[in-house]
């Protein structure tokens, strides 16, 4: 069936790809383990059949190898080796003998082979056409040794050779506190339980979470920020009131004109008089300011009110001795001890 040529390039032998479906035969998960008794059991019967019959008919058939099983009813993948070079045209001669074997394989070996599957394919396809990936794992191909392997998505393992499952699946107790398991696509599995006011975190859901928690933490927050503000308004206001009072301290003193002193200025017959009327002035020169102290004005009521009796028996006195003593007054007002300095030496 196959004839021989020099190939296309010296000194390379050619692998040849081909798929097969069984469809008389029922799939099983053990199928996908390579090291399940199922999977050894139906690899070594495929070998039996096979072997036999590509070296009779194939020149410089090396050897047979089952990639895997996929499911659907047994689609058997397979790769031969060919231990010389060997031309392009090789698959074409494959095909041609993988057929009469389908057609023959049901009355001889009671296998139903489809042979509308029949698949052949040289070295130069695509490795990844004839591996067993299901729809969690991605199929890559090693740069160096051209062979081609499924590796499992984010979140997905393969054990024993079985297609990729969820960690969720393979690992019950990965999520703690109840977390459900779940996988979010390139980024693996997450695992986190939500409540109407609480929720887990952390790569297990390891941390608990709650909105008191959260409420307190802010307020706290708020609280401590307020403080701060408070703190910081107090300091300037007291600075500022320390500032105008330093300001207030350097004007000149303002002292009350004393009620008493008032009525001195006021009931004295000599301002009342049409003579004295031109010396009004001395009176309106002190005019009423704001109290500076209760203290001030009690301390000064009995010596201003002996002053007081005192110009009213002697309303004789000139403009000048009864305004002498109305800044005596005031000076007592002012500084007892000063006011007494003045009167003792005047």
């Amino acid at each position: 069936h196959s004839s021989i040529a020099m190939p296309a390039n010296p000194g390379r032998a050619l692998m040849v790809f081909f798929s097969l479906r069984v469809t008389n035969m029922i799939f099983s998960e053990d199928l996908f383990n390579k090291s399940s008794a199922e999977y050894k059991a139906l690899e070594q019967r495929f070998l039996e059949l096979l072997v036999p019959y590509l070296q009779s008919n194939l020149s410089n058939f090396e050897n047979l190898e089952i990639l895997n099983f996929r499911n659907g009813s047994i689609v058997v993948n397979s790769r031969m080796k060919f231990g010389k070079p060997v031309p392009r045209e090789t698959t074409t001669v494959v095909y041609l003998i993988l057929e009469d074997f389908c057609n023959t394989a049901y009355q001889t070996m009671n296998l139903a082979i489809d042979k509308y599957s029949l698949d052949v394919e040289s070295d130069q396809a695509d490795p990844c056409k004839f591996q067993a990936c299901n729809e969690y794992a991605e199929c890559k191909v090693n740069k160096w040794s051209g062979e081609a392997e499924c590796v499992c998505n984010a979140g997905y393992f393969s054990v024993d050779g079985l297609p990729c499952q969820s960690i969720c699946e393979l690992q019950t107790d990965f999520c703690l506190n109840d977390g459900k398991c779940d996988i979010i696509p390139g980024q693996g599995a997450i695992c986190c339980r939500v409540g109407d006011n609480w929720w887990y975190r952390g790569e297990h859901c390891e941390e608990y979470v709650s909105e008191p928690l959260v409420v307190g933490i802010a307020i706290a927050s708020v609280a401590g920020f307020l403080l701060v503000a408070s703190g910081v308004i107090f300091f300037l206001a007291r600075t500022l009131r320390d500032q105008y009072d330093k300001d207030e301290s350097e004007d000149p003193i303002q002292v009350e004109s004393l009620p008493s002193m008032e009525r001195a200025t006021k009931y004295n017959p000599m301002y009342e008089s049409e003579a004295t009327t031109g010396y009004s002035h001395y009176y309106r020169r002190y005019p009423d300011v704001p109290l500076y102290s209760s203290a001030s004005a009690e301390a000064s009521t009995d010596f201003s009110s002996e002053e007081i009796r005192h110009i009213y028996e002697n309303s004789e006195l000139t403009k000048e001795e009864i305004q002498d003593r109305i800044r005596i007054i005031e000076l007592y007002a002012k500084d007892r001890q000063f006011a007494d300095f003045v009167r003792q030496h005047q």
